[in-house]
């Protein structure tokens, strides 16, 4: 009786083990093709440097629109509630003599229809020394044809 049940159990064993590698090979297959992080990364780049340029041009309007329709920065979601937030920023900024922003991305990684962006930050003064720094974690998810900003996070 005994050989009987543990015939049974290896049986069952082997079912689930053959079929979870089944349901591993399904996700494998079903997963988007790879990225070529490192084009993605140049791109990603260049939309840093544009939403510096417009936080450098004091263009709250144009920074909100980095952003996903229900993207958020910290805790800030809703595109009035993020110009509000970055002009607020630009302002706190000029009056303390630092009006220029400037990233620097130091790795990006792709989760399904996710990029995942961390990178470190600067804030610089007109002489552009540098007064401030510190990280951020940015997830991208693609809309409208272009990598935008889903969720900021300063680290």
């Amino acid at each position: 009786m005994e050989a009987r049940i543990t015939t049974v159990v290896l049986l069952l064993m082997m079912l689930m083990l053959n079929s979870c590698k089944n349901e591993d090979r399904l996700t494998i297959e079903s997963e988007p093709s790879a990225i070529d992080l490192v084009k993605v990364r140049g791109v990603l780049q260049e939309l840093d440097d544009q939403f510096s340029d417009s936080f450098n041009n004091g263009d709250s309007v144009a920074i909100a629109d980095h952003y996903t329709m229900d993207g958020t920065f910290g805790v800030i979601k809703g595109r009035e509630n993020l110009i509000s937030a970055w002009g607020k920023s630009i302002r706190y900024a000029n009056e303390n003599g630092i009006p220029n922003l400037k990233f620097k991305i130091s790795s990006v990684s792709s989760h399904g229809e996710f990029l995942v962006e961390i990178g470190d930050f600067e804030t610089l003064a007109l002489d552009n020394t540098v007064k401030s720094t510190g990280k951020y974690l940015v997830v991208r998810k693609l809309e409208d044809g272009q990598w935008k900003m889903y969720r900021d996070i300063g680290l």
